[in-house]
């Protein structure tokens, strides 16, 4: 069996002891050799090239992942996998290349799927986006379900429940009512040739939301729609004046 030197970038000690204790007890060929809490020890920890995959949170003692990310740089063998309560998973982790994104408390299913992802990718030496791209395709299934091509097999999803979706590179996810948050290889602008005639609007180049689902708007430059969910959605200023209308008719 094949051993992976792994790093949990974590400022809760108990919460790096737990990831390690999940990773010990249902993966033991995956080894922490690393742990890190602040920047600096993050900054030593990503530079250590015998580690081929971080699970890193976003939230450090004295700052956050995203300040270390912009300086870092990972060889193409190494991984990362976001670990994030809910309210603190925002748009800054979708600019960053990241293999999978897991929610605390983290459920041990969920981590087994990051891991076979993991193993699946690095074990061909493709890119993930490049695996799985010439899978199904977004496809509709009768009138309120669609087809996703995630990347543990296909979700069958209720478009009423479909809150926005988020780029994220070569990805999109998805984000629904009961929370969970459905990984896809496809760009944004397929999604949008599915539902645009389904009540969806692209409020942003990377953002494209359920009018139904929306429930206030602040003002700004192009300001922002606040979902049901709390999520904060930008509106670019090119695309503000023909959401205005519509806007208008639903809030």
């Amino acid at each position: 069996m094949k051993m992976i030197n792994c790093a949990i970038i974590e400022d809760e000690p108990l919460g790096a002891k737990g990831m390690q204790a999940l990773l010990k007890n249902n993966h033991p060929n995956f080894v922490v050799t690393a742990f890190a809490r602040t920047i600096e020890e993050t900054k030593s920890v990503l530079s250590d090239k015998t580690i081929s995959l971080f699970f890193a949170d976003v939230e450090l003692l004295d700052g956050n992942i995203f300040e270390v990310l912009k300086e870092s740089h990972l060889e193409k063998s190494q991984y990362i996998i976001f670990t994030t309560a809910y309210e603190e998973f925002g748009a800054k982790a979708f600019n960053y290349p990241a293999l999978h994104y897991l929610l605390k408390p983290i459920n041990p299913a969920e981590l087994a799927k990051a891991v076979n992802r993991y193993l699946e990718v690095s074990g061909n030496g493709k890119n993930a986006s490049d695996k799985t791209e010439a899978q199904h395709p977004i496809a509709e299934l009768g009138a309120n379900k669609l087809v996703l091509p995630t990347q543990n097999g296909t979700s069958f999803i209720d478009i009423n429940t479909i809150i926005r979706i988020q780029s994220s590179n070569k990805y999109s996810v998805v984000f629904t009512t009961d929370k969970l948050q459905h990984i896809v290889s496809k760009p944004l602008t397929r999604f949008e040739e599915v539902l645009e005639h389904k009540g969806f609007l692209r409020a942003h180049d990377s953002h494209l939301v359920n009018v139904e689902h929306i429930k206030a708007y602040i003002k700004g430059k192009g300001g922002e729609l606040v979902m049901i969910d709390s999520s904060h959605v930008p509106v670019s200023a090119r695309r503000k004046e023909a959401l205005s209308a519509i806007l208008k008719s639903i809030i």
